[in-house]
């Protein structure tokens, strides 16, 4: 991408003041010696505005290797000057914004322009954090050898680098596999697989179709095959990225808040990821700042879903996720498994959570307040306290568990996939 002259600026304060004096000394004795020290700075001031013509007139391009990387993914941006005059000798500088007003220099070189000789410069970084990263000011600083002039020529056109958080690897999800869709096998009986044999039974006034004539000539017999069934999973989620209002201790949470921010969603996105690559539908909605609602028909198509993601922030004054829920009970139908992930709730959202039950085949609420434990690392011995209203939510849910209302505190030992695990036994 060809980048434009935004502004240039110039500290020349040092030949101005030996200008003046310069002048001074010849209207006060006109002799050889004052017009010398006028003439050196007529040619300081050529060599001045010549030198500002040519960084103004510099070709900069910049691009970036992708616009598109996972956290901590290695990003190469490079940058080709080119200069059509003579031989110059500059600083480069290059910023990345970041977050807000944050910004940093992505690249800070010393080089040596020569003409029609084009110079590519290259810099590698990543990101921690998610979010949009934009490649601002191109800056180009020139300055005298003997310290009379500085000057800074500022390129920019604006190009964002889009950072998705991570995908962590799953080995399941415990979504109810409802919707009247061939997928994978099901519990519950939906639609046969004709590719699944679970096994075989006597023959009962089936259709002839049914019969396997190989075990009924083994077994001098008729048997028919018993079929699997199939289907695929319409999941919902909920994701709460903001601070509950029922919280008593609001400064300590917000400060835990900003952690269970950046594993939320990584956890979301991981879900989100398996479900989509097996076929499954997703609907997305995130309750932070805004809320953002998605309907997320496709089977195949799991970017814009993070994507998504990646753009959201929570706060401590948001809309509350129970508020969100209640006006969207009437679109939830009994193919649905509804997933709440959220850092703090209480038992008053247990009225809701029944009412929501009622429309669908399973409420699974994730509460992770401290975390859960990376799969690469070995569990270690925790000491967290979890606050009362929690602690009810959970244990009154566990009367609700065989009717599919499933409440888990995620515990920083464990993994996502060890509690998924747990759930999925129901």
């Amino acid at each position: 991408m060809k980048l434009e002259l935004k502004k240039i600026t110039s500290s020349s304060g040092t030949l101005w003041f030996l200008t003046s004096l310069s002048t001074l000394w010849l209207l006060i004795s006109l002799n050889g010696f004052s017009l010398i020290a006028l003439v050196a700075c007529a040619l300081l001031w050529f060599n001045y505005l010549s030198t500002k013509r040519k960084i103004c007139n510099l070709e900069v391009e910049r691009w970036a290797n992708t616009t598109r990387a996972f956290t901590n993914e290695s990003i190469t941006v490079y940058h080709k000057l080119c200069s059509q005059s003579t031989t110059l000798s500059v600083t480069v500088i290059s910023q990345i914004k970041i977050a807000g007003l944050l910004s940093y220099n992505l690249l800070e070189r010393t080089l040596t322009l020569t003409k029609s000789q084009p110079i590519t410069l290259e810099a590698r970084t990543s990101f921690s954090t998610r979010g949009k990263k934009i490649l601002k000011d191109f800056m180009v600083i020139y300055e005298h050898p003997l310290g009379f002039f500085k000057l800074w020529a500022t390129y920019s056109n604006e190009q964002e680098i889009f950072i998705l958080p991570k995908i962590m690897h799953l080995e399941s999800f415990p979504s109810r596999l409802r919707e009247l869709l061939p997928g994978n096998r099901s519990d519950f009986k939906l639609l046969e697989d004709s590719t699944h044999i679970k096994g075989v039974r006597e023959y009962t006034n089936e259709p002839l179709n049914r019969v396997h004539w190989k075990i009924s000539a083994k077994l001098g017999s008729l048997y028919v095959k018993e079929l699997d069934f199939t289907a695929i999973s319409n999941t919902i989620i909920y994701l709460d990225l903001n601070l509950s209002k029922d919280i008593f201790a609001k400064a300590v949470w917000a400060q835990i808040r900003k952690n269970y921010e950046e594993e939320v969603v990584l956890a979301t996105s991981s879900v989100i990821y398996w479900l989509t690559h097996r076929g499954n539908v997703v609907d997305l909605i995130v309750v932070g700042k805004e809320v953002f609602k998605r309907n997320y028909g496709s089977s195949t198509d799991w970017v814009s879903a993070v994507e998504l993601l990646a753009m959201a922030e929570g706060d401590e004054n948001g809309p509350q996720i129970a508020e969100e829920l209640t006006k969207d009970l009437y679109t939830l139908n009994p193919s649905n498994t509804l997933v709440i992930i959220s850092m703090y709730l209480t038992d008053s959202l247990l009225p809701l959570l029944i009412n929501a039950r009622a429309k669908v085949s399973r409420v699974i609420v994730l509460l992770i307040p401290y975390g859960f434990r990376d799969p690469r690392y070995k569990p270690s011995r925790t000491y967290e306290m979890y606050p009362i209203d929690m602690v009810k939510l959970r244990e009154q849910a566990k009367l609700l568990e065989k009717e599919q209302i499933i409440v888990r505190i995620v515990k920083p030992s464990q993994t996502l996939q060890e509690v998924f695990d747990e759930i999925q036994s129901f």
